[in-house]
């Protein structure tokens, strides 16, 4: 049993290197793959609203070869959790601290949930991205209500000494409006929504992504909610698979 932990854990590390980036005085946690087939578009996954690196590795793993990267924003697993500094800019800033420690261009963002809003900020002003993926969200960032911090704390599941970045995402968020920046960004890009209620992107949503962004492709997983990959996590690849593969052919 021993010898096979040890096994496992070297085979872990092959897959992927911790990386940490410079956001201001924060030490941001990324994971990036050792895999690296320089024809493919590198992939750069920014997470919803409490998730972390680790989390999407299952996933990501399925785009391999292609050269992958994951983060953990801040107050969220590895990365450096401040007293303060939780609003849309900080997140944005955290973005643009891995995309340039890692060197990166002609790469595409790939965002779920709340990311959504982070990566179309990021995205708005980033001339080195090539293509940009978004998963079940609108574009706009919430004024979140106490009540999610007050929920999210009584579940017991975030570290105690993470617990203040839960109150600070809620405290420094604000209502922001975020069409003006869609009209900003040139890049091909992807939306995916979910088909049945629990889909937090509308069809209102929808129906603006399609006003103001200059290249846009809407794929909707009928059978999913806000979790795309469930029930059929291959047609949420795929659907995923298709874009990058419209990217790479790109010159």
């Amino acid at each position: 049993m021993k010898i096979l932990s040890v096994v496992l854990k070297e085979v872990i590390h092959m897959e992927f290197t911790d990386r940490w980036a410079k956001s201001g005085n924060e030490n941001i946690h990324y994971l990036e793959s050792t895999h690296n087939d320089h024809p493919l578009t590198p992939l750069i996954y920014v997470p919803g609203a409490l998730n972390y690196a680790e989390q999407p590795v299952g996933l990501l793993r399925e785009f391999e070869p292609r050269k992958w990267f994951s983060m953990s924003l801040r107050g969220r697993g590895k990365s450096d959790g401040p007293g303060s500094g939780y609003a849309l800019k900080n997140h944005v800033r955290d973005i643009e601290a891995v995309v340039v420690h890692s060197q990166l261009r002609d790469y595409c963002l790939l965002a779920y949930s709340m990311g959504v809003p982070y990566a179309i900020k990021f995205a708005s002003k980033s001339p080195g991205i090539k293509g940009l993926i978004l998963c079940d969200y609108p574009a706009k960032y919430p004024a979140i209500p106490e009540s999610w911090a007050e929920r999210i704390l009584s579940r017991g599941y975030i570290q105690k000494e993470k617990e203040h970045a839960v109150t600070g995402i809620q405290r420094e968020s604000q209502s922001t409006d975020l069409c003006p920046e869609l009209k900003e960004i040139r890049v091909p890009v992807l939306v995916i929504k979910g088909g049945t209620a629990d889909s937090l992107l509308t069809e209102a949503d929808t129906g603006l992504y399609r006003e103001n962004l200059q290249s846009v492709k809407i794929a909707q997983l009928a059978e999913s909610g806000h979790v795309l990959w469930e029930p059929d996590r291959e047609k949420f690849l795929q659907v995923i698979k298709e874009f990058l593969g419209e990217l790479d052919r790109l010159s």
